[in-house]
């Protein structure tokens, strides 16, 4: 299973390089996740046209998805429970802090830094932050495609923008 990765994208509406990228890397995607900070609806009802699309809230998300995505979501994928959530508190540990709300969780996917992580913890969770898809933080834009398959470990590709 493929799982495309994006986060704060930070757009009111889509525009040709969001098309480009969905296109390109989250259409063929088995499910595509937005870790917060989507922004506007019609950039939510864009991505939401994948099959299998998953959001969840972030900080600078505008009414109405303020008011109607879940904060926090937690999914089953291929055998892997995924929490995903936006993220808060100081940079350091938004990753720890997402994670701890979701103690059964095999992999967490987060955002809100716009800063690439995917490190295990030492409790054997996974962390995964693609960055952010257009506005890196002291690093490379982009999303990532997590390939999940039963019985084996998880693997990221990154795709730098």
């Amino acid at each position: 299973m493929i799982v495309a990765v994006i986060s704060d994208t930070h757009l009111e509406r889509p525009d040709r390089l969001l098309a480009a990228v969905f296109e390109r890397f989250c259409r063929d995607a088995d499910v595509l996740l937005h870790c917060g900070d989507c922004v506007g609806e019609e950039t939510w009802a864009f991505l939401n046209s994948h099959p299998r699309f998953y959001a969840v809230q972030g900080n600078c998300d505008l009414p109405p998805l303020r008011g109607s995505l879940p904060g926090l979501r937690d999914l089953e994928l291929e055998g892997f429970r995924v929490g995903m959530g936006h993220g808060w508190g100081p940079r350091s540990r938004v990753g720890e802090a997402v994670a701890e709300q979701f103690p059964e969780a095999d992999i967490v996917c987060y955002g809100h830094t716009h800063i690439r992580d995917w490190r295990r913890l030492g409790n054997g969770v996974r962390l995964l932050n693609p960055g952010s898809l257009f506005w890196p933080r002291g690093g490379e834009g982009g999303l990532a495609r997590l390939t999940l398959e039963r019985g084996r470990d998880p693997e990221v590709e990154w795709v730098t923008l």
